[in-house]
């Protein structure tokens, strides 16, 4: 399980990257209104609804969240993404970077999102062992992008520490078993 303190971290960094992000947009935008925007909320960003957002978001990649409430939280992961990587002209869709998921706070959404759609993170020797391959052969196939890999948050080293999808290496054995026949 997930240390709730290290995405509490997650969450505290991102909302003020994402409050000083903003209000350069808006100072820049609105010059003669500059000395009324705030520098930081008085109620604080911890007070947010995008914090609880987050929150919401953090605790089900943690594993904390029932599971009644996963409707909700892909509702969220999905506004979040829109917030995020959504032009004001394109509202709706939108794309995002791979680099973000290599952030922590890409790491915790990837988790979250998985788990909600009934996917789970696994290590690349776990992988290799539902294969029946090396982890040499794991990572040759996150090498050529047949296998896609995610950082785990949860690790000291979160980009060393790779993971890939249950239900992708399941795919991936699925059609090497049907390669064989």
């Amino acid at each position: 399980m997930t240390d709730m303190t290290q995405y509490r971290e997650t969450i505290e960094q991102f909302l003020m990257q994402y409050w000083q992000a903003r209000r350069f947009e808006l100072t820049q935008a609105f010059l003669s209104l500059e000395s009324r925007i705030p520098h930081l909320p008085d109620e604080g960003l911890m007070g947010s609804m995008l914090a609880d957002t987050l929150g919401d978001i953090a605790r089900t990649a943690a594993g904390e969240m029932p599971e009644t409430r996963y409707g909700e939280v892909y509702e969220a992961i999905q506004s979040l993404m829109e917030r995020l990587f959504a032009s004001p002209t394109t509202l709706g869709t939108y794309d995002i970077p791979g680099a973000f998921w290599d952030t922590p706070l890409g790491g915790m959404v990837i988790r979250a999102l998985f788990r909600v759609q009934g996917d789970e993170l696994i290590t690349i020797t776990e992988a290799a062992g539902m294969l029946g391959v090396t982890t040499q052969t794991v990572s040759h196939h996150i090498a050529r992008g047949s296998l896609a890999a995610y950082p785990d948050p949860a690790e000291p080293n979160p980009q060393k520490a790779r993971r890939v999808r249950r239900s992708a290496v399941e795919a991936m054995r699925q059609q090497a078993g049907g390669a064989d026949k």
